[in-house]
């Protein structure tokens, strides 16, 4: 059932294209793209002595996406994204949208699932420092072995197969709601999540995943919250959970954003290799970060950033991890400039600190290059 649903849910945009295609009189298409170059040092010589295949992008990388929006009727579109980065060539987008009004429309195929508000701007030309915040870290996080850490709370960009729904309202004139609602194929593992697998578009199981967010805008004040949960194992015996809350708030010249997630996963307590007794068949991934830019001219912002990374629970068998509880801090002192229009230069200081595993604290230096179009 699992993987017929995913199978049919790709299948559906094609049909709708071709079924609208013959009563479209006139198409238009919208291009947009972003590339940008990043490079990654450390400073003194503590990842000397670590396995490079832990350390996650110690040097360049680069990341491209293009996109392409057909808008086929007045109701109908097309949206197609193709990105090229660390995992290769891959499909970030590729839907089909039903417009049936401000309060209601549906998304169909593969979209970016709109869990927080990060993976809703992740790519490189929306943000404003170099590194991505810890919640939604992925190739770019140190010591992030599947064992251990194993990337942040929900990797960004997550990209998923399925069926949205979404809307806005207002209330008064003054207060926008914004709401979505998903159900997709969900992540994949064994025993934790397996991200690599998570990508793929086959199913692991028969049991799709369900979520919801809102977003409550008034003025320059947002508040939103997100929640979503499935089961990620091939016997949809093990199950996640997720939780999170999220502010953004403009007070010229600053902007203000923050976040906080939490994931509650499964463990296979019929696993070899515990360190502990088991006392809860589950660990929790807590992540969160605030932000404030400081926009001193059109072309020139100043950022801080705190963000963090908590892991509770029983370690995984074969994991570095040593406590019940390990955690990853890190500041970030960043700037961002804009010479002219589409380009975007970015370059930061962050510092790297552990608790709870033999990881040396660590400080970076990042410098990004991005253009968009």
């Amino acid at each position: 059932m699992g993987r017929a649903w995913a199978s049919g849910v790709r299948l559906l945009p094609v049909l709708v294209v071709l079924g609208a295609s013959s009563r479209a009189h006139a198409v238009d298409y919208t291009f947009s793209g972003s590339g940008a170059l990043d490079y990654r040092g450390f400073v003194g010589g503590a990842t000397d002595r670590v396995d490079p295949n832990v350390i996650g992008i110690n040097s360049l990388a680069l990341e491209l996406s293009h996109k392409i929006v057909v808008d086929v009727t007045e109701r109908i579109g097309v949206t197609l994204k193709i990105c090229f980065g660390c995992h290769g060539i891959e499909v970030d987008q590729g839907y089909a949208e039903l417009h049936g009004s401000d309060f209601w429309n549906l998304r169909i195929g593969r979209f970016n699932v709109p869990i927080g508000e990060f993976n809703v701007r992740h790519d490189p030309a929306n943000y404003t420092t170099p590194s991505k915040p810890l919640p939604y870290a992925m190739g770019d996080m140190l010591y992030y072995t599947r064992d251990d850490f194993n990337l942040g709370v929900v990797p960004t960009p997550y990209s998923d197969d399925g069926l949205e729904v979404f809307g806005s309202a207002w209330i008064a004139e003054r207060l926008q709601l914004d709401y979505t609602v998903f159900a997709v194929r969900g992540f994949a593992g064994q025993n934790d999540l397996d991200f690599a697998a998570s990508r793929r578009f086959t199913d692991n199981n028969q049991l799709p995943s369900v979520g919801a967010r809102m977003v409550a805008t008034l003025g320059p004040v947002s508040l939103g919250g997100s929640v979503a949960g499935g089961t990620y194992d091939n016997q949809d015996n093990l199950a996640y959970y997720i939780f999170g809350g999220e502010l953004y708030a403009r007070v010229r010249p600053f902007v203000l954003r923050g976040e906080y997630i939490v994931r509650r996963t499964d463990i296979d307590r019929n696993a070899p290799g515990y360190q502990f007794v088991i006392k809860e068949p589950y660990f929790l991934k807590i992540g969160y970060y605030a932000q404030i830019d400081w926009e001193i001219n059109e072309w020139l912002s100043l950022i801080y950033r705190f963000d963090g990374l908590r892991r509770e629970g029983i370690p995984l068998p074969g994991s570095r991890i040593d406590q019940e509880v390990a955690q990853i801090l890190r500041s970030t002192a960043a700037v961002a400039l804009r010479p002219w229009g589409g380009v975007l230069l970015k370059a930061d200081l962050e510092w790297w600190a552990f608790s709870g595993v033999p990881f040396p604290d660590q400080p970076v230096v990042r410098v990004a290059v991005i253009y968009s179009y």
